[in-house]
């Protein structure tokens, strides 16, 4: 900062928080395919008894599995090019701000992870 009373400067911790997850969080199957396998059409709520011993009664019936349909990803990793590696690289970089004392302030940026991401 530089005012008439002379120049200072001061030093913060910055945390960098994505705005798109690393994750794919995708479902493998739609919701909507397991509405039936929760409430069976023609049968009310599986019982709840309390029985001693292991329940062997299998939830749900395993042909209800077998309609499912299954959503193929849309690349394969191995179909996936490899990028070369490099560094992160800073797109829009911090602008300066003109702030009086106490003042909050928001500092936007833009940076390419680079690969592989960090």
């Amino acid at each position: 900062a530089t005012n008439p009373a002379g120049e200072d400067s001061s030093v913060c911790s910055l945390s960098v928080q994505p705005d798109k997850p690393g994750v794919d969080d995708r479902a493998f199957v739609p919701q909507d395919k397991f509405r039936d396998l929760e409430h069976p059409q023609g049968k009310g709520r599986r019982p709840l008894e309390i029985i001693p011993g292991v329940d062997t009664q299998p939830f749900v019936s395993p042909d209800k599995f077998r309609n499912l349909d299954h959503i193929p990803t849309l690349m394969k990793p191995e179909d996936i090019p490899l990028e070369a590696s490099r560094p992160p690289r800073v797109i829009v970089p911090l602008s300066n701000c003109e702030l009086e004392e106490l003042m909050p302030v928001i500092l936007t940026t833009t940076i390419d992870a680079g690969v592989p991401m960090a």
